[in-house]
C-alpha cells in the first residue's frame, strides 16, 4: 500500500511522512543487521571448527575497500561508508570472539574466585562459567552474586583451581592465608602489580604451593578478549603455569609471558605513565579556572578525544589507581619523565625556539610511529 497522496501546501504533513518512513527504513536496516550478524555468528561456528583465527585483516581490508567504492558511485563520502564497516566489522569481530571465548578444550575444573564480588573477581567468574567449570565465590560483600558462596577460604583449599581477584593491598595476606592450608590445586593471584607479592610467592612455593601469577589487561566491563592481551609471570612452574594459561589458549585473546620484574617494568609505562598523564591534564584544568560550559563551546577533535580518555581514567576506583602508582617501583622515573618532558616543551616555548620545538615533535612522531609498527 503506497502513502496518502500529500499536498506540497501541508509542509508539516510532509514533515511527518518523511519521519515515518525513515522510522520504516531504520527497522528495514536492523533487519539486515541482524542478518549480517547471524551469518557473522556462523562463519565464527565454522573458524572455530577449522581452528581459523577471529580476524582475517586481509578479508577486513576488502570490506572497507567494499564499502568505500560502493559509498562513491552512491555519491556518498568514502569516509562514510569506511565509518560504517568499521561498525559493522567490529560487531561481527565481537560476536565471534564471544563465541570463542567461551570454548575450553581441557577438563571442567572446580574453581573459587576469592573477591568474586568484585569487578575482576565477577569477570573471572562469569569467564569460568562460560567455559563450563564450577564456580564458587568467596567475598564479604553483602552484593548479590549469580554463583555459589563458599563460606571460608578453608572451603577452597580441595579446589582444582583458586583465583585471588582482591585489592592489591591486601593480596598478600590472602596467599599467606591460603598457604596456611595447604590448598591442593592451583592458586591464580591477578594482581596488576607483582613486585610487592615476590618474596610471599617465592616463600610459598617453596613449601610445594602452586601459586601463578597472571595479570589481564583490561577491566571488569569487556564482552570479548580478542584484542585484548593476559600476560603470565614465567616464574611459576611450568606445569602450573600451563594449567592457568590453558583457560585462554582457545580462545581470542592474546596471551605473552615474561618474569615479575619485565612485568612491572612495563605497566610502569602502560598503566603507571598512562594514568598519571592523564590526571595531571584533568588536575591542569582544574587549575585554569576555566568554567566548563567555556570549554564546552568551543571544543575541538583533539580536545574532545583528550577528554573522553582522562573522563574514563578519572572514573576508575581511586583506590586501585593509587595503588598502581604506590606499589610499582618505576613510579619516581614515571614521574621524573614527565616533569622533564613538560621542561623540554616549555623551554622551547618560552625561548622561544621553534626549530627546537620541531625537533621535539619529530622524536615523538618516530617513536610513536615505532610503537604502532609493532601492533599498537
Amino acid at each position: 500500500m503506497h502513502a496518502p497522496e500529500i499536498s506540497p501546501a501541508d509542509p508539516h504533513a510532509l514533515l511527518e511522512q518523511h519521519r515515518r518512513d525513515i522510522e520504516a527504513l531504520d527497522r528495514r536496516i536492523l533487519h539486515l543487521v541482524c542478518e549480517r550478524l547471524e551469518l557473522a555468528r556462523q562463519v565464527g561456528d565454522l573458524k572455530r571448527a577449522l581452528a581459523v583465527p577471529v580476524r582475517n585483516f586481509g578479508v577486513e581490508a576488502q570490506v572497507y575497500r567494499r564499502f568505500e567504492d560502493a559509498s562513491s558511485l552512491l555519491g556518498l563520502d568514502a569516509g562514510l561508508g569506511r565509518d560504517l564497516a568499521r561498525f559493522l566489522i567490529e560487531k561481527a569481530v565481537e560476536e565471534q570472539a564471544t563465541l570463542q571465548d567461551a570454548v575450553y578444550s581441557g577438563d571442567a575444573l572446580d574453581t573459587v574466585v576469592v573477591g568474586g564480588k568484585g569487578g575482576m573477581g565477577r569477570w573471572i567468574s562469569r569467564f569460568l562459567a562460560g567455559q563450563g567449570h564450577r564456580v564458587r565465590v568467596i567475598d564479604p560483600s553483602s552484593c548479590d552474586t549469580p554463583f555459589e558462596e563458599a563460606g571460608s577460604l578453608q572451603d577452597a583449599a580441595d579446589a582444582d583451581l583458586i583465583m585471588v581477584a582482591v585489592p592489591m593491598t591486601v593480596c598478600a595476606e590472602i596467599l599467606e592465608e591460603l598457604g596456611a592450608l595447604q590448598p591442593r590445586g592451583v592458586v591464580a593471584e591477578m594482581c596488576s602489580l607483582k613486585g610487592h607479592l615476590q618474596t610471599v610467592l617465592d616463600r610459598l612455593r617453596s613449601t610445594g604451593i602452586r601459586v601463578v601469577s597472571f595479570h589481564p589487561m583490561f577491566g571488569p566491563d569487556v564482552r570479548m578478549l580478542e584484542g585484548r592481551t593476559v600476560a603470565f609471570c614465567s616464574d611459576a612452574p611450568r606445569a602450573d603455569l600451563e594449567t592457568v594459561e590453558g583457560l585462554f589458549a582457545d580462545t581470542s585473546a592474546r596471551l605473552v609471558e615474561m618474569d615479575p620484574g619485565e612485568h612491572d617494568r612495563r605497566m610502569g609505562l602502560v598503566l603507571g605513565l598512562t594514568h598519571l598523564a592523564n590526571l595531571v591534564f584533568a588536575r591542569a584544568l582544574v587549575h585554569s579556572g576555566i568554567g566548563s560550559p567555556a570549554l564546552a563551546e568551543v571544543a575541538g577533535v583533539t580536545f574532545g578525544r583528550q577528554m573522553a580518555t582522562t573522563r574514563e581514567v578519572a572514573g576508575e576506583n581511586p583506590s586501585l589507581y593509587y595503588e598502581i602508582q604506590a606499589l610499582n617501583k618505576l613510579t619516581p622515573d614515571t614521574g621524573r619523565w614527565l616533569r622533564q618532558a613538560l621542561d623540554e616543551w616549555m623551554e622551547a616555548v618560552e625561548q622561544p625556539d621553534d626549530g627546537r620545538f620541531s625537533d621535539l615533535m619529530t622524536t615523538c612522531r618516530a617513536t610513536l610511529e615505532d610503537v604502532e609498527r609493532n601492533g599498537v
